[in-house]
Order: C-alpha cells, then structure tokens, then sequence
C-alpha cells in the first residue's frame, strides 16, 4: 500500500474521531476542546419534552423534499502496476443528493456521483519522415478532413506531422447512484440529529491503459526497398460493475447559521469485471526517407489483435462526508466540504502488456477531495 493511501486512510481516521465528538459530546461548541464536553452519563434516560421544545423552530430540521449539488476536486490514486503507484492525481466530478423527508420521521434519500478522470499520460513528441503536408490546408479547404487520412495529416499544435506517442499513467472514471431507505431519531438534547440509513449502490469504475511505440525502417540502403514507420497501441480497458449493500449515518447539527453534518457508509458486495485488449497498428510506406518523400500507403488494419478476459470478485470499502453549510435563505445553503471514498480491494485496474501486471483485479482505489456546492430545503 503507498504511502499517500495511509495517510489518507489515516487523515480520514482523525476526522472520523473528531465528527464522533461533536456527535456524541453534545455542546453547542462544535469545535470545542474534548475536555470542555459536560456528558451527564445516562445513556438510557427517556428524552424529556422542553429538551425539544427548547429549539428555536430554525433550529429544527426540515421535511419534505430537499436537493444539494456538489461540485468536487478529486484525487484519484494510481494503479499498483504503475511504477508511481504512491502518488495519484486530481479531477473534477460533480454529486446530486436528493430525497424526502416525511413528518413521520422516514423517508428516502438517492445519490448520483460521475467523476471524469483523471486523463493523465507521458508524452513524447515523435517527428515523422515525412514532416510536412503541404496539401493539407485546413483554412482554404474544408474538405481536407474528408480527403486526408488521419495518419497523413499535419498535427494542429506543431503545424507537421507527428506522432504524441502516449504512455497511461493515470486514466480512469467513476460513477456511482445510490438509494437509501432513511430514519430520524429524536433530537439530542443539544440539538443534534442522527439519521440512520440503508440502501443499495451501484458503482462503475473503468479504468484505461494505453502505451505507443513507433518503430521507423529506411530500407537499409537498398533503393528497392520502400521506406517504412510503424506505430504500434496497446489498449487496455476494464470495466468494473459493482453492486453493493451499505449501512450508514449522517449526523447533523445546526449552529447559529451554519449546518455541520457528517455522513457514513460502510458497503460490500460483487465486482463484475472485464477486461478487453486490443494491440492496433498503423503502418505508413513512403518512396523516400527526405522530407519531400511521397506517401504511398497507410494500413491502419495490419496485425489487429482483440482479447477479452471475464473475472468477479468481492469488494468492500467505506464512504465519508464533513460539510458545513451557511443558510443564506430560509431554503437555500451554500456548504464546503471533504469527501473520501475508499474502495479496499476487489477493482481490476489496466495496465501494459509489455511492463506491467495486467491480472492485479484485487487492488484498492481511493477517491478523496474537496466539494462545494448549494443546499436546498435540508
């Protein structure tokens, strides 16, 4: 395991125990040092009315329908069969949480998660024999998309043809939806509301590997022979289907104008996994190796090559939420927050056929980021 993932797995066990005292220790000092909580120690006492009756009515939590949206800034670790497999990288996705809250106090609540990414690679700027397309005018003809193939034409960035040989290091995404069947207990003496949770979740994380080489033959001096470049791709891509049961919480409390919340899931169940490789070759044959040397053909079909692999494993792991939201209206929040998800084992990741593992379908993958985003009605 690296080291960013325990001390991520560590920062996450520091803010569990830090919600726990808020939620537990019962004081209108939600940041206030552990000494400072006055328990009275009866933990079977029957609540009594004025404890209730004691909240100002905004103080009290809403019912009826509600909706939040998150935008979030997520680091995503990398595979174990990356060499850089300590570090990770950062992307964007977007969370909608949604449900209901009846005055019986149970409802609903349903969560939808895409995070795209993260996209990233090592790239390296390859020149071709041939470097330029004078034929290929962009601005003047239209059609040239049409006439050129895509391997004869001039790279929009550096103005020539070129390969941007590719190498995975980090390239994945990630979604998930969720429904909950949801409770509300009484209030805690001081205000604070636990509402417990369970449901089932769907999640998808697929994840990509793709590595270019480019391999160039001039003939070896015989002017018979036609000159010749070769780019080689391995892809691989993996799709991950899960579907889990979970078990959770969220506990939230209000203070002055703010909402401090805190929420918990715990999840398990089966990880359908495939995995599908395909090695792709284009290959370019020119009558010279000059830079005015003519292309004579561009075989992007030779040697294609498909495999499919089929595994299912187990999974399990945990999701935690802190946020904190300030009412603008008497509906509407802005809230900020931390999120960490953290999938233990059972995730097929890709990696290169030529230097790296590609049967690693039992490794861990962590999510964990900021969001901020608006609350309505919760």
């Amino acid at each position: 395991m690296s080291v960013l993932c325990k001390l991520s797995r560590l920062f996450f066990a520091a803010a569990l125990f830090i919600s726990g005292q808020v939620t537990f220790g019962q004081t209108y000092h939600p940041f206030a040092e552990p000494l400072e909580f006055d328990p009275d120690w009866q933990f079977f006492a029957p609540i009594e009315l004025q404890d209730v009756e004691e909240l100002a009515p905004k103080k009290r939590a809403s019912y009826g329908w509600y909706g939040t949206y998150d935008r979030a800034n997520i680091w995503v670790s990398r595979s174990d069969s990356e060499a850089s497999s300590e570090t990770g990288d950062f992307t964007w996705g977007n969370r909608f949480d949604f449900g209901f809250m009846t005055e019986q106090d149970s409802g609903w609540s349903f969560t939808a998660w895409h995070v795209d990414g993260p996209n990233v690679y090592n790239n390296i700027y390859q020149e071709r024999i041939n470097r330029f397309n004078a034929d290929d005018d962009r601005v003047n003809d239209p059609t040239a998309d049409e006439v050129f193939p895509r391997g004869d034409r001039n790279d929009p960035t550096y103005n020539e043809r070129v390969y941007i040989l590719q190498d995975s290091l980090n390239v994945a995404n990630y979604t998930s939806i969720e429904g909950n069947k949801t409770w509300r207990l009484e209030p805690y003496r001081y205000g604070g509301i636990l509402e417990p949770l369970v449901g089932l979740r769907y999640a998808k994380f697929k994840d990509f590997s793709m590595n270019d080489n480019y391999f160039r033959s001039d003939g070896d001096g015989d002017p018979t022979t036609l000159e010749q470049e070769t780019l080689i791709t391995n892809l691989n891509t993996v799709d991950n289907q899960m579907m889990l049961g979970q078990i959770g919480f969220r506990y939230f409390k209000y203070h002055k104008r703010w909402m401090l919340s805190t929420e918990f899931r715990a999840f398990a169940g089966q990880n359908w996994q495939n995995r599908a490789y395909q090695l792709r070759q284009t290959r370019t044959l020119y009558d010279d190796v000059t830079t005015d040397a003519n292309v004579i053909s561009i075989d992007a079909t030779t040697g294609s090559f498909n495999l499919a692999q089929s595994n299912n494993e187990v999974v399990y792991g945990f999701d935690f939420r802190a946020d904190a939201a300030y009412q603008v209206t008497r509906s509407v929040s802005l809230r900020a927050g931390w999120s960490f998800t953290d999938f233990a084992r059972g995730i097929w990741r890709g990696a290169n056929p030529g230097f790296g593992n590609t049967q690693l379908n039992d490794q861990g993958v962590i999510l964990s980021g900021v969001t901020f985003g608006v609350t309505l009605n919760r």
